[in-house]
């Protein structure tokens, strides 16, 4: 898809480009104030945080678009959401063209998944923003090191190789850890193996290209986001669905719904899980932003939860504490959206959801769940919250 916005014709003399940029902004409006489900401020204040959020993450644009001189930079975070964030991954960016040849390297680290995705075209345009290559696997050498050929045609003897769209394309690196206090990050670069040195300076045309691409993924991404949430409002309250969406991850299979709770209530969730090798549950609110999973337990994966031995899951969503391991913590959410995510499973069991008196909780679940203290809750909050300072994903 071509720029649906022009901003070459303006130049700099004046300030007419800065005005199209500031209309641009000033243009989300629409997604909080013309949206019939939002009816009441703390969600339209939760919107216009997103905007800041959609604006921080659109500037990597102005930037490093520029594919012959990539750097990975991180494309998502806990202040920086858009798109379903899994608070689990640690994703990364990085413009590329078919023409060049790209090598990352360096140490594999230990996160439970490693994933290279190469996509045609531009986030920014995201209806021709189509995956063309994926490496799941990769192979290490000795001291955990890895290396990555990124080209049109494999080189002989490249190990690791993934290939490369033609024209201009963009890679998303995921790492999704499953144990967040051990597990440790991949130290990686990339490089074009075809770059010259010294890089060419800024020059009006790059910085009005940047402008363009920035105002785009402002007109694009956040109202695809919302289009997706209205998705979330076809499947009934306190009930999941599962679906795939074409911008996410092909590995995984994404489970859909809405749950609905008062402050002294709340909802009881259960499943069989299947053999997967990751999967995961999380609370958003209404722009698909997670509920500060950095700092709450908003979140839960395979390796945090408690599972008994028949391979069954309970989990709580609720406002309050209701003193059992797998609290999803609602955050004053009365209504919010919840995604489940079965990384290939060898099935896709559905949730049950049942709304209960929070004040029933105990008794209900009574032998059949991990009881959790007031200060191991603590504990564990708190190494939530340092462990994003240590896997780098703020």
């Amino acid at each position: 898809m071509p720029s649906v916005t022009d901003l070459q014709e303006f130049g700099f003399q004046t300030p007419k480009i800065w005005h199209e940029v500031v209309k641009t902004i000033a243009e989300l409006e629409d997604v909080v104030w013309k949206d019939p489900l939002i009816t009441d401020d703390l969600t339209r204040a939760e919107g216009v945080r997103h905007f800041t959020r959609q604006i921080n993450a659109a500037l990597i644009n102005m930037e490093l678009a520029d594919p012959n001189y990539p750097e990975l930079l991180n494309l998502l975070s806990p202040r920086m959401q858009w798109g379903l964030t899994a608070a689990d991954c640690h994703y990364q960016w990085a413009s590329v063209h078919g023409d060049n040849v790209y090598r990352i390297s360096g140490d594999r680290g230990t996160a439970r998944v490693f994933d290279i995705e190469t996509r045609q075209g531009r986030l920014a345009y995201y209806p021709d923003w189509t995956l063309h290559d994926r490496l799941t696997k990769v192979e290490v050498g000795p001291g955990n090191h890895v290396d990555i050929t990124l080209s049109r045609e494999r080189p002989p003897g490249a190990v690791n190789w993934i290939q490369l769209p033609p024209g201009q394309g963009e890679i998303i690196f995921r790492q999704y850890y499953y144990d967040w206090d051990n597990e440790q990050p991949a130290k990686v670069f990339i490089v074009n193996e075809n770059a010259k040195y010294p890089a060419p300076g800024m020059t009006t045309a790059s910085v009005a290209e940047g402008l363009e691409l920035f105002c785009d993924w402002l007109k694009h991404v956040p109202q695809h986001s919302q289009d997706m949430v209205k998705s979330y409002y076809s499947v009934p309250d306190n009930s999941i669905e599962f679906d795939n969406f074409r911008i996410g991850w092909q590995a995984l299979r994404y489970g859909k719904g809405i749950y609905q709770c008062a402050q002294d209530e709340a909802i009881i969730l259960e499943v069989k899980l299947p053999q997967a090798y990751y999967w995961s549950i999380q609370l958003y609110n209404h722009f698909w932003d997670g509920l500060d999973y950095n700092r709450r337990q908003s979140s839960l994966n395979g390796h945090q939860a408690y599972v008994d031995q028949e391979g069954i899951f309970r989990a709580v969503i609720s406002h309050q504490d209701p003193g059992v391991a797998n609290w999803l913590d609602a955050a004053g959410r009365e209504k919010g959206l919840i995604s489940l995510r079965y990384y290939e499973p060898d099935s896709v069991p559905i949730p049950t959801m049942k709304k209960v008196k929070l004040s029933e909780v105990g008794n209900i679940l009574s032998g059949k769940t991990l009881a959790m203290t007031a200060e191991d809750r603590q504990k564990t909050l708190r190494n939530r919250a340092w462990s994003f300072a240590r896997l780098r994903r703020e």
